[in-house]
């Protein structure tokens, strides 16, 4: 049995068939694999982006609390996500949304579109950008309801998403922002970074918890920057597999004990 590991102290052990793709693009290194239990798995720079078996954890978990605290999901941008499934959860979730998709790495989009069909379902239904995130944020003056940030690790070209500059460029084009903050457990200095860099722009910033048995640690981390504090969150009309409302309110209260012991 051959396995696939990340090299991380943290990384789980994931038994593979075979490699199905790899190439390095302009930006990283892409690879796709097939799995033996989790169907096939999107690899970018020697790390687990998702897979078939459990990307539905992943994307409804930075997806669904900012849709359920947000009073209108009318225009989203989504920074990174070329994979698709924050997209596919959006239009779960208002089908008539206008989502923008800013992805630097076009080989992403065309891999997932190949390699994983289900999570890339909603790519051809949105506006799909081609261009630095970053530099878009930038040069736009146009309001959106929610900004979500899908990004990689903090790899060279994609640091700049964890950054101050980058959240006040972001903050003047919406009041909500949701962002992976990476583990609290196996990568703790880069969660606390980009968490004291969101809590320098916006007034409340709420970090949440979800169990990805596929990620180094299986603990990973979103936290949501708002400018009013949290007071409600609406019952969303779609049927999940990981999120709920007390999910996402008992990972909140989890996060806050435990970093503060």
């Amino acid at each position: 049995m051959e396995y696939f590991v990340e090299d991380h102290p943290y990384a789980p052990l994931i038994p593979i068939k075979k490699k199905l793709f790899d190439e390095k693009s302009k930006y990283q290194y892409i690879e796709i694999y097939e799995t033996k239990h989790l169907g096939n798995m999107l690899v970018l720079d020697g790390a687990v982006q998702t897979t078939e078996k459990d990307d539905f954890i992943y994307h409804e978990m930075i997806t669904y609390p900012a849709l359920a605290i947000s009073k209108k999901s009318d225009d989203i941008l989504i920074i990174g996500g070329g994979d698709g499934g924050v997209a596919r959860e959006i239009l779960r979730f208002n089908k008539h949304a206008n989502i923008e998709l800013v992805e630097i790495d076009e080989k992403v989009i065309e891999v997932s579109k190949r390699f994983l069909p289900e999570v890339a379902s909603a790519l051809d239904r949105i506006n799909v950008i081609i261009d630095d995130g970053i530099e878009f944020v930038k040069k736009s003056n146009k309001r959106r309801d929610i900004i979500i940030i899908d990004s990689t690790d903090p790899t060279p070209y994609a640091e700049g998403l964890f950054s101050r500059e980058f959240y006040e460029y972001a903050h003047k084009l919406s009041s909500i922002l949701v962002t992976q903050t990476e583990s609290p457990i196996s990568d703790r200095k880069v969660h606390l970074k980009t968490i004291d860099n969101m809590k320098r722009v916006f007034k409340y910033v709420y970090t949440y918890l979800a169990c990805i048995p596929t990620y180094p640690g299986s603990i990973f981390s979103f936290s949501i920057g708002m400018d009013k504090e949290l007071r409600e969150i609406k019952d969303i009309d779609v049927k999940t597999r990981y999120y709920s409302k007390e999910r996402f309110l008992l990972s909140m209260d989890d996060f806050t004990k435990w970093v503060m012991e």
